[in-house]
């Protein structure tokens, strides 16, 4: 789906980044801030249909469960 205006290019291009390697947290974001920006994006793009963008949070969100030891949570 194209972006209907700024924020959602915005919102679209900062996850697009977490695809790659050139991008960190915040250093002071622990593992559960982290996963609770990953729970309201994923709900974002959900809710505007961006599949791309939410398959990009979902393998974030899951390499943080899978290297902190930490059980999933529900984002739905």
């Amino acid at each position: 789906m194209i972006p209907q205006n700024y924020i959602d290019s915005l919102f679209i291009d900062s996850i697009n980044l977490m695809s790659g390697s050139e991008w960190k947290w915040p250093d002071h974001w622990d593992t559960t801030r982290q996963l609770q920006f990953l729970n309201n994006s994923l709900t974002h793009a959900i809710q505007h249909e961006y599949w791309e963008q939410a398959a990009i949070i979902r393998d974030v969100k899951q390499s943080i469960e899978t290297n902190s030891g930490s059980l999933p949570c529900d984002s739905e």
